[in-house]
């Protein structure tokens, strides 16, 4: 078990993290297209045609980069009336809202409206994924609330081991980031646009049009972009490409471009790797199941935090515990997973979390009675930590005692405990958490009435909206 952590964001602008399930309830919020000349009075041939009514036009998505805005061919969108009275009837999802792909000039599908509209009464977006849940991000300046147009940035989702990137790009002429849809329920976000990645123009539009490309289908063309990188030379250039193709789900090139971001080069390599480098590597390695590669570059990292004369810091992560619970995923590695989770004992000191870590290390190597008494302690102590609740409930679910687990797991569903693990835990022990139903259902809607953090637009960020 683990503390909560989170990606820290640099204040720059006012980020309105917005959730999209039905078209009416963020009618204010939501930005429009770009300008379209696409408007005729019959659609042209071939073109697919969604809605009722005797109003008609098709809108083009335009993309910004860091030196010009074109049409998007081959892209998926995201596409629906903002805060009008009318709709986009009968589309797919039934919802009025229309998810598509451009044609090869970036046009949308031919709506039909029962009222005239311009352009601008809809919302036209890039989309990433197709998913039950779904979210953009606003920027806006801090000073005069003005949209920041074609502005870098790098959307993140925390997974169960680690920060991982979904979309990168350019925010459009409103301000708005891409659509990401998911099938995540209540997953954190964050929005990062300012760092190192964001701050190399050259490299990050390398990044970007490489990301379209995949966008697009065009693998091809996003191994030739690859190929011809002039970012792709240090190990911290390496690692952006890793995130970037593990973003696309291209985890096989993804493991390469770790492996050689690891490997050994002249001069370089006479000076060790950055803490920073190597944080970002072990972040990778977690994420993309590399469990050997994760504890050695753990145990680098374990080495300079206990190298002589250094006194140890409040705010040191406790390595050999978090490199333990990955481990546990592991059975193979389950021996280095309880000797490090043993490590973390003698240095810090018995506590929930590694007490927690050990008993789930035990139940999984067969010792059932000690894993559940450790893990039952650690729950009285931290009741409201997802990872304790998750693998204390699905021990009890695994080994006879199921009522058991389903009123530990009805106790966290009244305190609203949720994350990627309980997710995880639950869907495996098939128990009925709200979020398992519709997005749009009642279940859900009550369940976020009663557990979502409210927020409001304000200055500064927050690094993560359960949304």
């Amino acid at each position: 078990m683990t503390p909560l952590q989170h990606t820290p964001i640099t204040t720059l602008v006012f980020a309105a993290a917005l959730w999209l399930l039905a078209p009416g309830a963020h009618a204010a919020d939501t930005t429009a297209p770009e300008k379209s000349t696409v408007r005729s009075t019959t659609p042209p041939a071939g073109m697919p045609q969604y809605g009722v009514g005797t109003h008609g036009r098709s809108l083009t998505l335009a993309l910004p980069d860091r030196q010009s805005i074109a049409p998007a061919p081959n892209t998926p969108y995201r596409l629906f009336l903002t805060g009008k009275t009318d709709a986009i009837q009968n589309t797919p999802s039934n919802d009025g809202i229309l998810h598509g792909v451009t044609d090869a000039q970036g046009r949308t599908a031919w709506v039909w409206t029962e009222q005239p509209h311009a352009a601008t009464d809809f919302t036209l977006i890039r989309r990433v994924g197709d998913g039950a849940w779904g979210h953009f991000f606003q920027l806006n300046s801090s000073g005069d609330n003005a949209p920041l147009p074609a502005w870098p940035y790098i959307l993140t989702m925390r997974q169960r081991w680690g920060e991982q990137w979904v979309d990168l790009g350019y925010t459009t002429r409103q301000g708005a980031t891409a659509y990401f849809s998911h099938d995540m329920p209540a997953s954190p976000l964050s929005l990062s646009i300012e760092g190192a990645v964001t701050d190399n123009a050259a490299c990050f539009a390398e990044l970007d049009a490489i990301n379209l490309k995949f966008a697009q289908q065009d693998v091809d063309g996003a191994e030739q972009l690859i190929s011809a990188m002039r970012c792709a030379d240090t190990p911290q250039q390496q690692l952006d490409l890793a995130h970037l193709l593990l973003m696309v789900g291209q985890q096989d090139q993804a493991r390469q471009w770790v492996q050689r971001a690891r490997q050994w080069r002249f001069p370089e390599s006479l000076k060790r790797p950055t803490k920073a480098v190597l944080q970002d590597r072990l972040n990778l390695e977690r994420l993309l199941g590399m469990p050997e590669l994760a504890l050695a570059d753990t145990q680098v990292l374990q080495q300079r935090q206990a190298k002589r004369g250094r006194a140890r810091q409040p705010d040191d992560p406790d390595l050999a515990n978090e490199i333990a619970y990955y481990l546990a995923d592991f059975p193979d590695f389950l021996p280095q997973a309880e000797a490090q989770v043993r490590e973390s004992i003698l240095r810090t000191g018995a506590n929930p979390y590694n007490q927690g870590t050990l008993g789930w290390i035990l139940a999984r190597r067969g010792d059932t009675d000690e894993g559940l008494r450790l893990m039952r302690e650690s729950y009285r102590e931290i009741p409201r930590n997802e990872e304790i609740v998750a693998d204390y409930g699905l021990t009890l679910w695994q080994h006879g005692q199921p009522e058991q687990a389903a009123r530990l797991w009805d106790q966290a569903q009244a305190q609203c405990v949720w994350g990627r693990r309980m997710y995880d835990a639950m869907r495996q022990a098939g128990y009925p958490h709200p979020y398992f139903q519709a997005s749009s259902s009642p279940a859900v809607e009550g369940y976020r009435q009663r557990c979502d953090r409210p927020w409001a637009k304000r200055k500064g960020w927050r690094t993560d909206v359960a949304l």
